[in-house]
């Protein structure tokens, strides 16, 4: 677990002791809320980043090389499933 000291002026810290407390979490608690908040911003963010690359590629959008295989796979007669042979009396 990481430990740090953070220093703040003294508007700032009782807004948090405030917050923290009409949140009714700790001041820890509520800090780790926040950067946990800050982290998931920061993926959403960089997944529509990666989204928007992804579709500006036409290479990545052109699918057109797995064609082939699609159809071979289709194509191959599906497998008989397997019978138990029948009892005889």
């Amino acid at each position: 677990m990481y430990s740090t000291t953070l220093r703040l002026d003294d508007d700032l810290a009782r807004f948090l002791q405030e917050e923290a407390k009409v949140r009714e979490l700790s001041v820890n608690a509520l800090l780790a809320q926040i950067i946990h908040q800050a982290k998931e911003a920061r993926a959403r963010k960089r997944l529509a980043r990666d989204w928007a690359a992804y579709a500006q590629d036409d290479a990545a959008q052109d699918v057109s090389y797995a064609l082939p295989a699609q159809i071979e796979a289709v194509a191959e007669a599906k497998p008989k499933p397997y019978r138990a042979p029948k009892k005889r009396p």
